[in-house]
C-alpha cells in the first residue's frame, strides 16, 4: 500500500506546484514585487530594453536604431522570440510577461523530468515545488528579463546532455544548438556550460559502466573517435554557430553595438578585491533562500567529507557546478544585480533534494535502535523540518507579495500616454532610459537617453524627442544634458515603487531653445 500513498503524495506536490506556479500568471501589469533590496535595472527599464528589437521592429519599422545602444546585438535570442510572439499577440508588457511565465513553466516541467531521472518519487516533485513557491523566482520570473529565459535553456541542455547516449548524434547536436542559444540570450551563460558538460560527461561513465557486461565487440560501447565527434557537436557546433552569427550578421551592420556591448561584460573586479567580492556574492545567495540557500551550502561541503556517495548522481555534480560557476562569474565581475541569481535557482532546489534523498538513504542502511541508526533519524528529522519549515515561510510570503500588488509603474505610463496623446504641438516620440519599458505599457515610440552608440547629442539630432521622462537622482547627467538643448517643463511627476533611491518619475515636455 506505500506505493500508491506515494502516488498521492507525488500527486498532491505537484498540484501545489502548479497553483505556485499559476500565481506568477496573476496580475501581469503589477510593480515588482521583490522589494527595494532586490530592485535594480530589471523593475524599471531591463523589461524593455531586452525586448528592444522586438519593439522597435513593430512600434518604429526596424529592429535596429542608430545612435542607440541596441542589446539584440549580442542577446538576440530573446528578441526573436518575443518578435514571434509579438506578431500573434501584438506588441504589450502583458504578453511579453506571459511569454516569460510560460517559458518558467517548460523550466519546472524539465526540472521535474530531470530530478526524477536521478531521484524518482516524492523529492523530485518537492524540489519543483520548492522551485515554483520561491519568493525570489516568484519575482523575477513573472518578469519580461533573460534570466528566466537563460534558465529554461540550462535545464533543457542538462535535460539533453543526461539523456544523450555516447553516440546519440542527433540530441548531441541538439545539444550543442541549445548551448549556442544558452550564450546569445545572455553571455553570463557561459558560467554554466561546465555544469552542462560534466552532466553528460558523466552520464557517459555511468552508461559505460551499465554497459560493462556486454560483449567486447559490442559496437555499443564508446570509443575515443565517438568521444572526439560527441565533444565537436556539442562544443564546436556553438563556437562555430556563433563565429557564422558575427562574421555574417554583426561584423556588417553593428560592430559598433557589439564592441560596446562586449566591453560591458568584460569588466572584473581587482584580484585584491576577489576575497571581498566572493564574500558578498555568498551573501547575496540569501536572497535565493535565507534557509535553503545555506543548506545547499552545507550540503556540498558534507559530499566532501562524508556524503561522498552524492557524486554517484550526475546532477548533483551539474548542480554544484552550475551554483560556483555562477556565482564564480558575478564575484569576479564585482556586479550581483539580484535578477542574476535566478538560472541557479533551481540548481539549488535540486542540491536541496538530492541531499535530503542521501540522508533517507543512509538512515535506511543504519540497523534499528543503534546509535548510528538514533543520529541519523535525529539529522533526518532536522533536516526536513528544516526544510518543511522554509517551505512555509516560502509560501506566505509569496501568498503575501502575491495579495499586496501595487501598479504604480503602468499607471504612470498610461499616465504620460495620455499627456502625450492630448498634446498636439510636441512630437510624439520620447526620450528616456525608461523608454522602452514604456512602449509595451502603452505603444509610444521611445529612445534611451544614455543608452547610445554616438553620445546624447546624437540621438536628440536624429530622434527629436518632444518629451522626456527621467528619473531624477538616477539620471542627473542626462537631465543637464538635455537642459543645455531644450526648455524642460515638469507637467507631470509619478511615485512610482516604494524606493527612496528611484520613486520619482517625472514627464518633461521639450521645446528646443
Amino acid at each position: 500500500m506505500a506505493k500508491p500513498k506515494g502516488r498521492r503524495l507525488v500527486g498532491l506536490l505537484l498540484l501545489l506546484s502548479a497553483a505556485a506556479y499559476g500565481l506568477g500568471f496573476l496580475h501581469p501589469r503589477a510593480d515588482f514585487s521583490g522589494g527595494p533590496a532586490w530592485l535594480d535595472g530589471s523593475g524599471i527599464a531591463d523589461e524593455g530594453w531586452y525586448a528592444g528589437a522586438a519593439i522597435h521592429h513593430f512600434v518604429q519599422g526596424h529592429w535596429y536604431l542608430p545612435d542607440v545602444l541596441n542589446s539584440a546585438v549580442t542577446m538576440p535570442v530573446w528578441p526573436v522570440l518575443l518578435g514571434l510572439w509579438f506578431k500573434i499577440t501584438g506588441v504589450s508588457m502583458l504578453w511579453a510577461r506571459t511569454l516569460t511565465m510560460l517559458l518558467y513553466g517548460l523550466s519546472l516541467t524539465v526540472l521535474y523530468r530531470v530530478m526524477w531521472r536521478a531521484r524518482p518519487g516524492r523529492l523530485a516533485a518537492l524540489v519543483v515545488l520548492l522551485a515554483a513557491i520561491d519568493p525570489f523566482g516568484y519575482a523575477f520570473n513573472r518578469l519580461a528579463i533573460l534570466e528566466p529565459v537563460t534558465g529554461m535553456w540550462f535545464m533543457c541542455a542538462l535535460w539533453l546532455a543526461g539523456t544523450a547516449k555516447p553516440r546519440d548524434w542527433l540530441k548531441q547536436s541538439l545539444l550543442g544548438v541549445v548551448i549556442f542559444l544558452l550564450l546569445l540570450t545572455k553571455i553570463s551563460g557561459v558560467a554554466l556550460v561546465p555544469a552542462v558538460l560534466y552532466m553528460m560527461g558523466a552520464s557517459w561513465g555511468q552508461w559505460v559502466e551499465n554497459q560493462a557486461e556486454r560483449p567486447k565487440t559490442d559496437s555499443g560501447l564508446i570509443s575515443w573517435r565517438g568521444m572526439v565527434v560527441s565533444l565537436v557537436l556539442t562544443l564546436g557546433l556553438p563556437l562555430a554557430l556563433w563565429e557564422g552569427y558575427l562574421r555574417l550578421l554583426i561584423q556588417p551592420h553593428a560592430m559598433l553595438d557589439y564592441t560596446l556591448l562586449a566591453g560591458m561584460a568584460t569588466r572584473h573586479v581587482t584580484f585584491s578585491s576577489l576575497p571581498a567580492a566572493a564574500w558578498t556574492v555568498l551573501q547575496d545567495g540569501l536572497w535565493i533562500s535565507p534557509v535553503l540557500f545555506p543548506l545547499a551550502l552545507l550540503i556540498m561541503l558534507l559530499s566532501v567529507v562524508w556524503l561522498r556517495e552524492l557524486w554517484g548522481k550526475p546532477l548533483f555534480g551539474a548542480a554544484v557546478l552550475a551554483v560556483a560557476g555562477q556565482m564564480a562569474y558575478l564575484g569576479f565581475h564585482g556586479e550581483v544585480p539580484a535578477r542574476s541569481l535566478l538560472p541557479i535557482l533551481m540548481p539549488v532546489m535540486i542540491v536541496v533534494g538530492l541531499g535530503v534523498g542521501a540522508v533517507i538513504d543512509r538512515r535506511r542502511l543504519c540497523s534499528k535502535g543503534s546509535r548510528q541508526g538514533r543520529r541519523m533519524r535525529w539529522m533526518l528529522a532536522v533536516t526536513l523540518l528544516t526544510v518543511m519549515v522554509s517551505l512555509g515561510m516560502m509560501g506566505v510570503q509569496t501568498l503575501e507579495d502575491v495579495l499586496h500588488q501595487e501598479y504604480s509603474y503602468w499607471e504612470a505610463a498610461q499616465g504620460i500616454a495620455a499627456i502625450v496623446a492630448a498634446d498636439g504641438g510636441s512630437r510624439p516620440m520620447l526620450l528616456s532610459d525608461s523608454g522602452d519599458d514604456l512602449t509595451l505599457w502603452t505603444g509610444l515610440p521611445a529612445v534611451s537617453a544614455t543608452r547610445t552608440t554616438h553620445g546624447l547629442d546624437a540621438v536628440l539630432a536624429r530622434y527629436q524627442p518632444g518629451w522626456f521622462a527621467a528619473w531624477p537622482g538616477r539620471e542627473d547627467v542626462a537631465i543637464a544634458q538635455v537642459g543645455m538643448r531644450y526648455r524642460m517643463d515638469a507637467v507631470a511627476r509619478y511615485r512610482v515603487f516604494d524606493d527612496p533611491r528611484q520613486q520619482i518619475l517625472v514627464l518633461y515636455k521639450l521645446t528646443r531653445r
